[in-house]
C-alpha cells in the first residue's frame, strides 16, 4: 500500500492504513517500526509531518506514512519521454510506461504521455536485440548479424551483396548508446579498420557465435594510450562516425547556441572589436572533433538564421565545405 499510494510528498495515516489492511493499529504500529529499520528493498520507510511538507511541490501533499519510491516524478518523466521517442511500437512503450509508473509512487500516476508517436515502420526484433547485445558485451562474445536499410516503401530489408544475396555480418560489439535520438551500436565490424556506428533498430537475425571465437579487436585496442574513453569518444563526434578527432577552428557571430547544443567542452573567446554595426557579437571558438562530422554540422548551420558561422582550420575542412557548396550551386542554379 505504502509503495502505490505514497512518496516524499504524499503521507497516508495510520487509520487510512488500517482500514485499506485490515489490520489494528497496535499491529501496524509494530510492522511499520520494523521496516521503518530494515528499509525493504534498499528503500526508506517513514513518517511525514506538516514541517516535512511546508516546501513540498505537490499541491496535495498529505502527512503520515510513506514509502520512498524507486524513481520520483521527474526521473519517470525523463524516462518516460526516452520511451516516447524510442524506436518500439506503442504497444510496447505504454507497458513500459506503466511499468515505469509503478516504480514512481503515487506521483508517477501524474505523468501523462497523452500520444505515443511509434515509428511507422520498426524492427520488431529491436527489444530482444538489445537483450542479446547486452549479453554479448558483457560476456565478450562476437555477434553475427543482417544488416538493414529502407526500401522505397520505408520497409527494413537486409542489404544484399551484388549477386543479390543477403549479406551477414560480423562485429565485436562494446557499448550501446544514444545520440541525436538514435539507438547505436558502438562496434569493430570485421573486415573494417576504424570503429562502427550501427543502428540498433536496423539490426536483424543476430546471434552470438560461441566463446571459442574471440573478439577480433578490443575497444582498448582503438586508443590511442591506455584506456578507451567511451564518453570524450562520442563527445568529439556531433554525428557518430569513425575517424580521428581534430582541433577545429572557427568564428562565430551572433547566437552561441549551435556551438554548445553539439559540442561538450568549446573554448569560447570574445573577440575584442568583434561586434557588427548592429552590436552583434563575433566569438573566437576551439573545438576538438572529428573532422567529417563537423563537416555535416557545419552544412546544416550554413543558413543560421541567428547569426553565421565560419570554420577557419583546418584547411581540409574549408576545402571540403567549399566543394559542397560548389556542388549545391550547380544543382540548384537556375
Amino acid at each position: 500500500m505504502l509503495s502505490q499510494h505514497t512518496d516524499r510528498e504524499h503521507g497516508m495515516t495510520l487509520e487510512t492504513l488500517c482500514s485499506l489492511v485490515g489490520a489494528s493499529a497496535k499491529t501496524l504500529r509494530g510492522h511499520l517500526r520494523m521496516l521503518e529499520e530494515i528499509r525493504p528493498f534498499g528503500r526508506r520507510i517513514g513518517r511525514l509531518r506538516k514541517a516535512d511538507i511546508t516546501d513540498a511541490l505537490a499541491p496535495d501533499a498529505t502527512v503520515g506514512w510513506y514509502m520512498e519510491p524507486v524513481l520520483d516524478a521527474a526521473q519517470v518523466r525523463l524516462l518516460a519521454d526516452s520511451l516516447a521517442l524510442s524506436r518500439i511500437n506503442a504497444d510496447t512503450t505504454r507497458e513500459l510506461l506503466d511499468r515505469l509508473q509503478a516504480l514512481s509512487g503515487v506521483s508517477g500516476g501524474d505523468i501523462a504521455i497523452d500520444q505515443i508517436a511509434a515509428p511507422r515502420h520498426y524492427n520488431r526484433e529491436f527489444l530482444i536485440n538489445i537483450e542479446k547485445l547486452n549479453d554479448a558485451i558483457r560476456a565478450e562474445r562476437v555477434v553475427r548479424y543482417r544488416y538493414c536499410r529502407y526500401d522505397d516503401s520505408g520497409e527494413l530489408v537486409p542489404r544484399v551483396d551484388e549477386t543479390g544475396r543477403i549479406k551477414r555480418y560480423a562485429a565485436d560489439p562494446y557499448q550501446m548508446l544514444y545520440k541525436n535520438g538514435r539507438y547505436y551500436l558502438l562496434c569493430h565490424r570485421h573486415g573494417l579498420a576504424n570503429l562502427s556506428y550501427l543502428h540498433v533498430d536496423r539490426i536483424r537475425e543476430l546471434e552470438l557465435l560461441p566463446e571459442n571465437e574471440p573478439l577480433q579487436r578490443r575497444l582498448d585496442d582503438f586508443a590511442d594510450v591506455g584506456r578507451f574513453d567511451i564518453a570524450e569518444h562520442m563527445a568529439e563526434r556531433p554525428y557518430p562516425m569513425g575517424g580521428p578527432a581534430v582541433d577545429i577552428h572557427m568564428r562565430v557571430t551572433g547566437s552561441l547556441e549551435p556551438v554548445f547544443d553539439w559540442f561538450d567542452r568549446p573554448e569560447v573567446t570574445p573577440i575584442a572589436d568583434g561586434a557588427d554595426a548592429v552590436g552583434v557579437r563575433a566569438y573566437d571558438v576551439h573545438v576538438r572533433a572529428n573532422e567529417r562530422a563537423t563537416l555535416w554540422w557545419a552544412l546544416q548551420y550554413a543558413a543560421f538564421d541567428y547569426g553565421t558561422i565560419e570554420i577557419l582550420e583546418p584547411q581540409s575542412l574549408r576545402d571540403s565545405l567549399r566543394q559542397a557548396g560548389q556542388s549545391l550551386v550547380r544543382r540548384y542554379a537556375d
